[in-house]
């Protein structure tokens, strides 16, 4: 047992009230319960996603494994990720990892689509990638989340990206958010996931820059009124566990969890992002008007972004990796 993981041992007591003497009792099964957590409320794709894994868990484990889920009272990401490293959770979910291999896919049009970014994943950049992962924080990816799009919402109107300039936006501390927007001329304003609605009703920033489904989530739409439909990169949920956490558990357990994940993963988080993509557009839209979802043409996105993610391919994984990178079909 270790002190990383809350243990829950169901012990059946003999005897009756006011008896001293305990009467042997055969040894049960230990229930094992990994503290989860994400920044996003309950209701956030990335969390119903977890449940729904969870309980897959126990079931298949007959209550052996499941998840406590903490789901937007533990702090920001960043806080979450440092707690697993440093013992106080088991598994994080999220999208900041303070790592630049990670943090490079979160650049706008760095991968086609959502099938495009499993298969590169599942190549040698994806392995190094998730070595930084046990290096740093002594963790390990149980696997990654396709969550959707990272969209733009906005205090104000636009024509088009450029009209982004000057704006202050807030970004996850993850390098391809920041240097998408700077790319345009905003200004990257790095504040916690759940500072968000606050700093927003506040005027402490003039947009976001996050992912749909938590936003609708956590109702931003009722202080940014605007959102751009088209989508300003892709969201990449890690789900982390940490080696002293992963090593508590039997080799069964360890299979089922990756496994398990793996097989809900394709369902439950990524087509499940796809398709709630026009029901969380229209939450904007019946929160503040038609008007309110911004339909800008972003067919050159990606040939505008080509040399800002060719330098960054290239000088987080080796000099030619961006063409190998474009030349990898989708999973």
């Amino acid at each position: 047992m270790t002190p990383m993981m809350k243990r829950r041992t169901l012990l059946q007591l003999a005897g009756a009230a006011g008896v001293t003497a305990a009467l042997p009792m055969p040894a049960l099964a230990q229930s094992t319960v990994l503290r989860y957590g994400n920044a996003g409320n309950d209701t956030s794709l990335s969390n119903v996603f977890n449940k729904k894994l969870s309980d897959s868990l126990s079931q298949q484990t007959n209550g052996a494994l499941s998840f406590e889920i903490f789901a937007g009272s533990l702090g920001g990401e960043k806080t979450l990720l440092e707690s697993m490293s440093l013992g106080s959770l088991d598994v994080y979910n999220g999208a900041y990892t303070g790592t630049r291999e990670f943090d490079i896919f979160y650049s706008p049009a760095f991968f086609r689509n959502g099938r495009h970014a499993k298969a590169v994943l599942g190549t040698e950049i994806g392995t190094k990638a998730s070595a930084v992962l046990g290096q740093r924080y002594g963790a390990r990816l149980l696997g990654v989340g396709r969550l959707g799009g990272y969209n733009l919402m906005l205090t104000k109107p636009v024509k088009s990206l450029e009209d982004i300039k000057g704006m202050k936006i807030r970004a996850p501390q993850i390098e391809g958010c920041i240097e998408g927007l700077k790319h345009f001329g905003a200004l990257p304003t790095p504040i916690p996931f759940n500072e968000i609605y606050l700093s927003l009703q506040q005027g402490i920033v003039d947009g976001v820059l996050t992912a749909l489904s938590p936003a609708v989530a956590g109702k931003f739409y009722e202080v940014a009124k605007y959102v751009v439909e088209a989508d300003f990169g892709l969201a990449l949920d890690k789900e982390v566990i940490s080696e002293a956490s992963w090593g508590a558990l039997s080799a069964d357990q360890q299979q089922i969890l990756t496994k398990t994940f793996a097989e809900m993963e394709e369902t439950s988080y990524f087509e499940a992002g796809l398709t709630g993509k026009t029901k969380d557009l229209a939450a904007w839209a019946a929160a503040n008007g038609a008007d309110s979802v911004i339909k800008l043409d972003a067919s050159s996105l990606a040939e505008q972004l080509g040399p800002l993610n060719k330098r960054l391919a290239d000088e987080v994984y080796g000099a030619g990796s961006w063409d190998m990178i474009q030349s990898i079909a989708d999973a």
